[in-house]
């Protein structure tokens, strides 16, 4: 064999030797590495989670503290507005005093002067007070004459009209007297025609004696009962009779209210009750007799 061929087996056997332990190694070391890489790795992988975390955290502790800062600033604001309507308020209120102390001043002034002028003051109300008691004093007799008028015109009124109700009702008596008259005077003519003068007048003044009234020893008021009505003359009942006073002859009124019917000329009187005739009726003007109305007889009369 050549000697260089022994060389070069005997490089590759040294060369072999070599790179076995080498190739071993390097076989051992790449596994290490591998490991390493790949905990190095899962390493940076949970610290880039961690720093994601923290940059999370971060980013919310930043936009918590930007709202605290916000809600800082709007109570800050507020404040600033509260201190300014405070101050505002305060100057306002000094100015309310300085205003008030001055016045307080020009009423203490003025009350010095009323002071001074309390004697002019006294003697003015009094001389208006005296005045015024004057004046009260002139209405209240003013007053007085006034009531006291209208009482007498009220008394005046009434008696006018009771004059003018008797004015009436003589006036209708006489009206009535003066029919009845005619009447009388016409039978007595008729009789005196048939008779001869002196019976005519015998008759006459028994007839006319018959219808004299009797004059009322006292005054009373009743109630017409029941009315009976005949084609010669109307009847009425009334609820009075002896025991009150009632005598035959009695003229009475009858009245409606306050309203004048008629007269009632009584010819039957009973113990409680007294029927009369009916005169001086007018239906059509005064309206007629009807039950519930009053007859009155007045003392005198």
């Amino acid at each position: 064999m050549h000697i260089l061929t022994k060389i070069l087996v005997v490089l590759v056997a040294l060369l072999v030797v070599v790179l076995v332990p080498v190739m071993a190694v390097l076989t051992v070391n790449q596994v290490n590495f591998q490991e390493r890489a790949s905990t190095a790795e899962a390493s940076a992988k949970a610290e880039q989670a961690s720093l994601n975390a923290a940059k999370d955290s971060y980013h919310a502790s930043v936009t918590g503290l930007q709202s605290k800062l916000a809600g800082l600033e709007k109570t800050a604001a507020l404040a600033s507005q509260s201190r300014d309507s405070e101050i505002a308020a305060k100057n306002k209120a000094e100015a309310d005093k300085q205003a008030l102390e001055m016045q307080i001043s020009s009423l203490e002034g003025e009350r010095v002067v009323y002071g001074q002028n309390d004697s002019a003051k006294v003697a003015l109300i009094q001389a208006m007070q005296a005045e015024l008691q004057k004046t009260r004093d002139l209405y209240l007799a003013a007053e007085k004459s006034r009531v006291d008028l209208e009482d007498r015109l009220v008394r005046a009124e009434g008696e006018r009209d009771t004059a003018d109700a008797a004015r009436r009702q003589l006036q209708e008596q006489f009206q009535k007297a003066s029919e009845e008259k005619e009447r009388a005077n016409a039978e007595v003519a008729r009789y005196a025609a048939l008779q001869g003068t002196s019976s005519t007048t015998r008759a006459g003044a028994t007839a006319d004696a018959a219808r004299l009234p009797v004059v009322a020893d006292r005054s009373l008021s009743a109630t017409v009962i029941s009315v009976k009505r005949e084609p010669d003359s109307t009847l009425v009942e009334i609820n009075a009779g002896s025991r009150d006073g009632v005598k035959e002859g009695w003229v009475m009124t009858l009245a409606d209210g306050s309203n004048f019917i008629g007269n009632l000329r009584i010819v039957t009187v009973d113990v409680n009750r007294a029927v009369g005739v009916v005169e001086l009726e007018d239906p059509q003007g005064r309206g007629e007799v009807k039950s519930g109305q009053r007859a009155i007889a007045r003392k005198g009369e």
